[in-house]
């Protein structure tokens, strides 16, 4: 009866021991989940930040592209001013243009110039804010240049265009320069 009291024993011993062993793998298998799990996530984190990344350079790169020409399209503003400038100057001999065919001849030249120029802005992005007398200031688009007190304008609007302003594409790139209106006193 000893002999199979102390194989019950160490019986009950090698499984309590099994047991331990099975709690030890059950305790080492749950830590193994748990990092398996904080990787998984860090790998996915990691994967959408290079996403967003590459989705954010190549914004980047087609802003560069898109607007690349900008400073260039800049310097070509005061062209185009110069045209206007012509434009609104031959009021002042529109009898002289009207009588003399070679003058005509020219001024027809210079108009189809511009008229060609503007074209070419438009076609490239380039393109006139709109702005009339009485329109209210907005200075996202507007600089004002001086204000002046004026009873047929309210406070804050347009009273002469001075400069055209241009945006290339939707951001600007020269704000139309004007004269506003203020409270008349």
């Amino acid at each position: 009866m000893k002999k199979e009291n102390k194989q019950s024993n160490e019986e009950l011993t090698g499984n309590s021991e099994i047991a331990d062993q099975n709690n030890d793998f059950e305790e080492q298998i749950k830590k193994l989940k748990e990092e398996i799990r904080v990787l998984s996530d860090a790998l996915l984190r990691k994967a959408a930040e290079s996403e967003n990344l590459r989705k954010r350079l190549e914004k980047e790169k087609e802003e560069a592209i898109k607007y690349s020409n900008a400073k260039f399209a800049k310097d070509l503003l005061s062209v185009i001013d110069n045209f206007e400038r012509v434009t609104e100057n031959s009021i002042s001999i529109k009898e002289k243009i009207e009588t003399d065919v070679n003058l005509k001849a020219l001024f027809d030249g210079i108009l189809l110039c511009e008229k060609e120029l503007i074209s070419v802005f438009k076609k490239h992005g380039i393109v006139k804010t709109e702005i009339k007398e009485g329109d209210e200031f907005n200075p996202e688009y507007h600089q004002a240049m001086c204000e002046l007190c004026s009873p047929d304008h309210k406070a804050g609007s347009v009273i002469k265009v001075l400069q055209t302003g241009y945006t290339y594409h939707d951001r600007l790139l020269r704000p139309a320069m004007v004269s506003v209106s203020k409270k008349h006193e």
